[in-house]
């Protein structure tokens, strides 16, 4: 019980995809080729960039060396035997990674006015109550709370967006869901809107990569 309610550090890394514009790619290419051939199939720019950006978040953060050493669970969520927990998200021109014990999500999210028609299908009356006095800032901050718990938990969009109440992290206090206790710390960053969720107390510690963090 002790171990269960200790204080720990999940980290979260950050990569501006302006700075994969240009890079050297070789040794990339040849770690994680699959990766590498996925980013070459999408159309728009910023597209292959996160893919890459993603990418290279895993090799320079977590230590992933060669892409065979990734497995993905059931619902599409990488991990690595032997490394940290970790978990990806990218929008706009960033690429977040969390990295800590077990079971590890984030999400970050460029604010959309178009988004908040949905707000009925994917939140609880509660929920949309909450939102209605500031609706695109909350809008964001439920929808990254729950996307973040829905990739802890492995099952993504398995797991209806709808069928759980995340308030309780209005009032800093964790959510009970499947079992376990869910913790969430979020945050700004460039404008865009980032949570982190793991199954016990943290605190964060964030990095912004540079260029110079990103040579092999």
């Amino acid at each position: 019980m002790e171990r269960m309610n200790q204080v720990r550090t999940v980290s979260v890394y950050a990569l501006h995809i302006d700075l994969v514009r240009g890079m050297d790619l070789a040794l990339f290419r040849e770690r994680m080729p699959e990766r590498a051939e996925k980013a070459g199939r999408f159309y728009r720019e910023e597209d292959r960039l996160r893919c890459i950006g993603a990418g290279l978040l895993m090799m320079k953060a977590v230590g992933i060396r060669k892409e065979s050493e990734l497995r993905y669970g059931a619902y599409g969520k990488p991990f690595a035997p032997g490394y940290p927990g970790f978990n990806l998200s990218h929008s706009g021109p960033w690429c977040v990674l969390a990295m800590g014990e077990g079971e590890i999500g984030v999400d970050i999210e460029a604010p959309d006015e178009a988004h908040l028609c949905v707000a009925p299908m994917v939140y609880t009356p509660e929920e949309q109550a909450w939102m209605r006095e500031r609706p695109l800032e909350r809008f964001y901050m439920l929808w990254t709370w729950k996307e973040s718990v829905m990739k802890a938990m492995g099952l993504g969009m398995k797991l209806e967006p709808g069928s759980f109440d995340v308030l309780p992290f209005t009032r800093n206090e964790p959510i009970a869901l499947r079992g376990k206790r869910w913790y969430m710390k979020s945050g700004e960053m460039g404008g865009l809107r980032y949570s982190v969720c793991a199954a016990y107390p943290f605190d964060l510690a964030f990095y912004d990569l540079t260029e110079m963090d990103l040579r092999f």
